[in-house]
């Protein structure tokens, strides 16, 4: 375990920064399905691309963070656009770190609900305990629960996807009805408003980039890192898009097929996702929370414990109803984020 935290910098932020999008909707497989699947084999070009903009957009703010000497979500914002929209920007990014957070407790209620028939708000609770006594540490516990438990999602689920797909018998666009056109515009949408919740996160950890080629090593091997996981998903879904696109969890419906044991290690994958994930945003949160807000939320342990009590009420909102109204709407923003950091990220 020690060699293991001695991991390269560059190589910690890669993994704290893929595990950011690793959450309820990609791992359940409900952004894949409605944000690629759907457009067949071009959907799998569209996964390349996104990966792309999670790639480059993640090495060039780690750039401006490291030319700057930047390590707060805040003070990069302010720096690229001013302090006042740079502070409307920050307000807007909050919002949406706190829906993701919800998003990723209500996941967990769902996946408690449709695995084991365990009430939602029992699997919404423990999750939401669990990201408590990580938040409590600070960076240093996020950094360390991702480097323990996002391998091994990571690996679980290259094995999940790929062994979902080769065990079955059909052609693998055999579930979609047809091509569609418009999948350029999609992959973009889904990187943008992935990137509105990545960017604060990196910005948080860019003070491990004492180096330029850390920040290359963590946009560069993360956006990889989620474009491999991605397509290797997504090619169970391909096959069984039109059985499993009304589900909360439509991959958990696809490998109960492949007995119990096949079952449990998905679960373990999922599980790894949201808790992760969550522990990601909730820490966002709570940096843009310590420096805009003063009193009693300024202590540590308190916000963390008001942050994930809220966070669980407000999860009974529905899973899938977030992924699908909440996320698309902050796509706008990403995008505008994207092509400011993109166009300051290699200025000398």
């Amino acid at each position: 375990m020690g060699d293991f935290m001695r991991l390269s910098n560059g190589l910690k932020i890669a993994i704290v920064y893929a595990s950011v999008f690793l959450g309820a909707g990609f791992a359940s497989g409900q952004e894949l399905i409605r944000y690629f699947v759907g457009f067949g084999p071009m959907g799998a070009v569209g996964l390349v691309l996104a990966g792309a903009l999670f790639a480059l957009t993640g090495w060039a703010a780690l750039n401006i963070c490291h030319r700057e000497n930047v390590n707060t979500y805040n003070g990069l914002m302010q720096h690229l656009l001013g302090k006042r929209m740079g502070i409307a920007t920050e307000w807007l990014v909050a919002v949406f770190l706190f829906c993701l957070f919800v998003a990723m407790l209500a996941g967990a209620g769902a996946t408690a609900q449709q695995a084991f028939n365990i009430p939602f708000t029992v699997g919404a609770g423990v999750i939401g305990l669990l990201v408590f006594l990580v938040l409590i540490f600070g960076l240093d516990g996020v950094v360390k629960i991702n480097l323990v438990l996002a391998p091994l999602m990571m690996l679980g689920g290259f094995f999940v996807g790929l062994y979902a797909f080769l065990a079955a018998s059909r052609p693998v666009f055999a579930g979609i009805g047809g091509v569609h056109s418009g999948w350029v515009i999609t992959a973009i949408v889904y990187a943008s408003y992935n990137l509105v919740t990545g960017i604060p996160v990196l910005a948080a950890t860019s003070k491990l980039a004492t180096r330029k080629s850390h920040a290359a090593m963590g946009g560069i091997i993360g956006g990889g890192i989620i474009t491999l996981l991605g397509l290797s998903l997504a090619l169970p879904l391909f096959l069984y898009q039109n059985q499993v696109i009304n589900l909360e969890i439509p991959l958990l419906a696809i490998v109960v097929n492949y007995g119990q044991l096949f079952s449990i290690l998905y679960l373990a994958v999922l599980v790894s996702a949201l808790f992760t994930t969550a522990a990601c945003n909730g820490f966002a949160v709570l940096q843009w929370l310590g420096t805009h807000i003063q009193g009693p939320l300024t202590d540590k342990k308190k916000a963390a414990a008001a942050l994930c009590l809220l966070g669980v009420g407000a999860a009974h909102i529905g899973f899938s109803r977030i992924v699908a109204y909440v996320y698309p709407v902050f796509g706008l923003l990403g995008l505008f984020l994207v092509v400011i950091i993109l166009l300051n990220g290699w200025k000398k």
